[in-house]
């Protein structure tokens, strides 16, 4: 009986080392991902709801943090700079995995990959970031180019493994909110599956039409020297009103 028992004590501890006895989780997480403003420069928004209608469903976030990985498209950027000066209180941090140039136009410009930081708090998150949309190269005909901005990458980590308990496929993508050289078993970010509320964002950008090219080049070389010979026959007449007036005070 006693060789029994410690048997069936190894089975459980074998079990629960290998996570044997996760469980499947319904995490029914909801994602609202929105566009703000108009033009050149907006808000991306997202709002999170973690709270579950499921009552089978005992996982809380509470406290735990969020990580959002969002793949910006080559002819949109955000600035980190910005983001620091006019993020929402709820975004605790924002790191760039890609380098930004903000001056480079969308056809020299690659996709940028940013990862947002937030708690969870009340079981939901608000948060937004300034984003604004690169100067396109015209084309024959003009018109506008469509930005197509993805859906998020959700991750949490709670600091007390709360999640543990979920069953995660050890064939996932790849976690890229823990170091290269840890597996993910050791990871404590878990990326979660979450239900997007809205559909995929795109941004439309009004680009040049290369037809009006001549038409321009030519306006705009007839505007540079006629308002350059103005300003010359302003200065002429500055200068010749100014010998004008010194004479006259001489000769009194």
């Amino acid at each position: 009986m006693k060789n029994t028992n410690i048997t069936f004590g190894i089975l459980i501890y074998v079990l629960l080392s290998n996570g044997a006895l996760c469980r499947t989780c319904n995490f029914n997480i909801k994602v609202t991902q929105t566009l703000h403003n108009e033009g050149f420069h907006r808000n991306l928004s997202y709002y999170i709801d973690f709270t579950s209608d499921d009552e089978e469903e005992k996982l809380t976030y509470e406290d735990c943090v969020v990580g959002l990985e969002q793949i910006l498209p080559a002819g949109v950027y955000a600035s980190h700079d910005e983001i620091k000066d006019k993020r929402s209180k709820e975004l605790i941090d924002t790191i760039f995995q890609t380098p930004v140039n903000i001056e480079l136009p969308a056809n020299n410009a690659s996709p940028i990959r940013v990862q947002l930081f937030s708690i969870v708090k009340g079981g939901k998150i608000h948060i937004y970031i300034p984003v604004h949309a690169r100067y396109h190269r015209a084309k024959k005909g003009g018109g506008t180019v469509r930005n197509i901005i993805p859906s998020p990458e959700l991750y949490v980590m709670c600091s007390d493994k709360r999640l543990d308990v979920c069953d995660f496929p050890a064939d996932g993508p790849e976690n890229n909110f823990c170091k290269k050289d840890v597996s993910k078993e050791l990871c404590p970010w878990k990326q979660i599956p979450a239900t997007m509320v809205t559909d995929t964002l795109f941004l439309d950008v009004p680009i040049g039409n290369i037809d009006h090219y001549y038409m321009v080049a030519w306006g705009t070389t007839v505007v540079i020297v006629v308002g350059s010979l103005y300003l010359l026959k302003t200065i002429h007449r500055y200068k010749v009103d100014t010998e004008k007036k010194i004479r006259k005070k001489l000769k009194t």
